[in-house]
């Protein structure tokens, strides 16, 4: 009795992280592609931002005790920041991805 209740503890615990850790992602991607009209130092100071404080939301929301609290902060704040920095690396892909220029005319072989 007492294994399946660790087992179930465990299954819980893991959901939560999956869900932190989901919206978290969300957050970050969202927050990136919101704010494409901005310049790029003030689209990463407002991901930096919204990750701080929604990594704060979780721990406050949480109760988490004092000895996983940088772990708590950090996990979210990280998957906020990787998720918007993937987005914003996607973008400056697409920006300088050099073009094959094609003859004016076709080439005659």
């Amino acid at each position: 009795m007492g294994l399946l209740v660790i087992v179930i503890a465990l299954a819980v615990v893991l959901a939560g992280i999956a869900a932190i850790l989901a919206t978290s992602a969300v957050l970050g991607y969202a927050t990136v592609a919101a704010s494409r009209r901005l310049p790029l130092g003030a689209r990463i100071a407002l991901l930096v931002a919204l990750a701080a404080g929604s990594a704060a939301v979780w721990v406050s929301a949480l109760g988490i005790w004092a000895i996983w609290r940088p772990a708590a902060l950090a996990l979210p704040f990280l998957t906020t920041v990787a998720s918007g920095a993937g987005f914003l690396a996607r973008e400056a892909r697409k920006r300088h991805t050099p073009r094959v220029r094609h003859p004016a005319w076709p080439a005659r072989h």
